[in-house]
């Protein structure tokens, strides 16, 4: 039985909405007894708000349920393409956009490609011409936006939504928030790229009824999104899951960060590409790899792991092992209950799955082992997309 809410102010009444809402959604319908028995509240208040969210157009009816001995109850589902919200993910060189709407059903997905070195002002205009050409291209009602969610490969400042630094795009100390809000005119919400991924898993993907779990995205950085007792966890100045800059080996290569050995250096996509690339500059052929083909990018390396490269082999295992020591880390540390390797992971998880896992259980404890499962994304490289436009979605149903 959900808590118990009462009380007659504007706040608990907007509570008791988004309770209602919640529990719909978990069960995708509901009658107005189950949602009375479920919340506590008494029928003629559960009959007021569920009226009122008809009318604001959260919920609909549709159809009877099963009669329990009177007559058949009136059933309630949340109403598709009432309200819609929008995502993007700010990477190096590319934008991705979702729009959902309340149902967390996908009615766009875009990509748009820029160059490297990209400004923040050159990308808050290309937010407001994306968002406004497709908006009217799909034939959506912009009125009916309940908000912007926004995916960041760096560190946010909590208090003031300020990006300190996103070292990939050579930015820091950028407000994106006020800017943006004020080009769509709607609330802007702007998250860690990592923890975009981790609230899509929570939300729509396969930790979606999981209380206690990291994950992990592997791309040109490699972050982690936390959530502990099902919240969002960003430690006390929001820098929580930067875990590409755990040293995993002593003295080992220069980070960007200023130490030697982080994860980041061995087991990112930006530093494997490099790795290969200069032991083909250097000589390197197979079979797969013929001399003077040039640089390979991480779609060939990819292609050439899969026909049996011994040289992208190794090197994606080796970045395997050093993520699972990272694996092994957060299972010692915070005894997740799942675990989830996203981004450019899932491009090459079945190569080398086996040397991460034969890691995780050489280093990690056994007990809190035993208890975690480890994944991969379905999402690849659209999660942190597809996360931002669930942040406005989820302040809906009081999360």
């Amino acid at each position: 039985m959900a808590k118990k809410i009462t009380g007659n102010n504007q706040y608990l009444k907007e509570l008791n909405k988004a309770i209602i809402l919640d529990l719909i959604r978990k069960n995708k319908r509901l009658s107005r007894k189950e949602l009375a028995d479920l919340t506590g509240l008494s029928p003629t208040a559960c009959g007021s708000i569920t009226r009122e969210l008809i009318k604001e157009g959260f919920l609909h009816e549709t159809g009877q349920g099963e009669s329990t001995g009177g007559r058949k109850p009136v059933m309630l589902e949340l109403k598709p393409n009432s309200y819609f919200a929008v995502g993007f993910d700010i990477g190096m060189t590319e934008l991705k956009m979702v729009i959902a709407d309340i149902t967390a059903n996908i009615l766009v997905q875009k990509s748009f490609e820029y160059g490297r070195g990209i400004t923040a002002d050159e990308v808050v205009k290309l937010i407001g011409e994306k968002f406004y050409e497709t908006v009217a291209g799909e034939k959506l009602d912009v009125d009916r936006f309940i908000g912007c969610g926004l995916s960041i490969p760096g560190i946010l400042e909590r208090k003031t939504n300020k990006v300190v630094i996103a070292p990939n795009l050579s930015w820091s100390e950028v407000d994106l928030d006020s800017k943006i809000s004020k080009i769509l005119n709607l609330p802007v919400y702007i998250e860690n790229e990592a923890m975009c991924s981790a609230i899509c898993e929570h939300w729509i993907g396969k930790c979606s009824n999981v209380e206690n779990f990291v994950c992990i995205n592997i791309e040109s950085g490699i972050g982690a999104g936390i959530f502990i007792g099902e919240s969002v966890y960003r430690g006390y100045s929001g820098s929580a899951g930067e875990i590409g800059h755990l040293i995993v080996k002593e003295n080992g290569r220069q980070c960007g960060c200023g130490n030697r050995g982080c994860l980041e250096t061995y087991a990112s996509v930006r530093h494997m590409l490099e790795e290969i690339n200069d032991k083909i500059q250097h000589g390197y052929s197979s079979e797969v790899i013929r001399p003077g083909t040039g640089a390979l990018t991480w779609e060939r390396v990819i292609d050439a792991a899969y026909k049996g490269d011994e040289l992208c082999i190794e090197v994606l295992n080796k970045g395997a092992k050093y993520v699972g020591c990272a694996v092994a880390f957060l299972i010692n540390t915070l005894n997740p209950e799942a675990i989830v390797l996203g981004k450019c992971f899932a491009d090459y998880a079945p190569l080398v799955m086996d040397t991460l896992i034969g890691t995780v259980n050489e280093k990690a404890l056994k007990y809190p082992l035993s208890k975690v499962k480890i994944l991969t994304s379905e999402f690849g490289m659209n999660s942190s997309a597809l996360g931002a436009a669930m942040i406005p979605i989820r302040k809906v149903f009081g999360k």
